[in-house]
């Protein structure tokens, strides 16, 4: 048992090592990553990359400060207002405010948002109250077995108002429980669209409450759309209505009113590693996909035509000088936290290649000669060995924190 209690107090060393350590190596060494933009002019019909301090397209052509704010006008309306040089018209349209503002957005997907804690209770706002602000109900809402709905002062259930949304939701077909609810559940916004929500055949849905009474849509999708992701926006525009996600088949926006899905041009997004940007003005929208060491920025035109497509590489972390040494000294390492997640986990990154194993023979040779110092058996370490000769640095810091207790000193030899 007190053997047991030992290998338990190594196993917790080496985790708290194998956190401490490299988070303090990247803290000292780790370069700052690059941080790059890309946004499409309708002034030159290319690609603006931004990259740091640097503007430039890309041929590599340089961009000031000021030449930057007149190829991007639609974004920048309203310094070049103010400075007197804002165009009049583009492509023979006419240029004015209130319609530059509708139609210009800007959306931020990561992965991060796929792992998230979500709400289990959502609020239904009446959708056409006639009033000009919206209000929060007296009421939250759940779909598990069915749909219901919670009074938030008593905590009891409005039996009737939940039978009223259950069965308009199984006149549609709805298969109970929901697997995701995606909604703005918030007053802060133009109009209330209710909530885009999929059942537990993945089937997707449209749900608000029109007058008192439910409104429920079935939303026709392509066959097998796995859908993991969905979110609903208030643009201005009123051009659609939220992005939808998906494992297969890309993302998809559904558009307002009609119900039509709409596929963005964007190939091979895969929503638990990818991220993507998305920038909209009168002319044109692009969309940024970024990887770990690349981008590609995909623009179309208002019919989501493909206009011009732009891409880039680098080195990824390994590959890059304080990469390489890591993964020369520490055959892997465990964070709390994830770039991607918003959950607080144990998360074991493995170094690339097997560089880590000299320094793990190294680290094995050292606890050797520790052991022979002492005059300690080789036999009885064995265990000891094995563990620094597979965690390298951090097996060596735990044993020799928590020592062999049952080492018995070998006597000196006669002569």
């Amino acid at each position: 048992m007190i053997k047991f209690s030992r290998y338990i107090l190594v196993a917790v060393g080496i985790l708290v090592a194998s956190i401490v350590i490299p988070s303090l190596y990247w803290t000292i060494f780790e370069k700052v990553p690059r941080s790059v933009n890309a946004f499409y002019s309708c002034v030159t019909d290319d690609f603006v990359i931004v990259d740091g301090s640097s503007r430039t397209d890309p041929s590599g052509k340089e961009y000031t400060a000021e030449e930057y704010e007149k190829i991007l006008p639609l974004m920048f309306y309203r310094q070049l207002m103010a400075d007197g040089t804002m165009p009049d018209s583009l492509k023979g349209v006419k240029l004015e405010v209130p319609s530059i503002s509708r139609a210009s957005s800007f959306y931020r997907y990561t992965p991060k948002k796929v792992d998230s804690p979500v709400p289990t209770l959502w609020p239904m706002f009446e959708s056409q109250s006639g009033k000009v602000n919206l209000t929060m109900p007296e009421d939250y809402f759940r779909i598990e077995k069915r749909m219901e709905f919670i009074v938030a002062r008593t905590n009891g259930i409005n039996e009737e108002k939940s039978s009223l949304f259950t069965d308009a939701l199984d006149a549609e077909g709805f298969a109970f429980p929901a697997r995701i609810i995606a909604g703005l559940p918030t007053t802060r916004k133009s109009c209330d669209e209710g909530y885009f929500v999929t059942d537990s055949k993945g089937a997707l849905f449209h749900i608000k409450m029109v007058k008192g009474e439910p409104y429920v849509f079935r939303i026709e999708t392509p066959e097998d759309l796995d859908i993991v992701y969905i979110e609903a926006v208030d643009l201005r525009s009123r051009e659609y209505y939220c992005y939808v996600f998906t494992r297969n088949k890309g993302i998809f926006v559904v558009m307002d009113e009609v119900y039509d899905l709409q596929r963005f041009p964007i190939d091979g997004f895969n929503p638990e590693i990818h991220s993507l940007r998305i920038s909209a003005d009168l002319f044109n929208k692009c969309f940024t996909v970024y990887g770990e060491n690349w981008y590609e920025a995909i623009a179309v035109d208002d019919r989501y035509n493909v206009v011009g497509t732009h891409g880039d590489r680098w080195e990824n972390l390994y590959e890059r000088p304080d990469g390489k040494m890591f993964a020369s000294l520490f055959p892997f390492e465990i964070r709390t936290r994830d770039e991607d997640s918003s959950y607080v986990r144990f998360y074991f990154i493995p170094s690339p290649g097997f560089r880590w194993i000299i320094v793990n023979l190294v680290a094995l040779a050292v606890a050797i000669l520790l052991i022979m110092r002492r005059g300690w058996s080789i036999k009885s370490n064995i265990p000891d060995l094995i563990i620094t000769g597979v965690t390298g640095i951090f097996g060596l810091i735990a044993t020799q924190f928590f020592p062999n207790k049952f080492n018995k000193v070998k006597p000196p030899s006669k002569n």
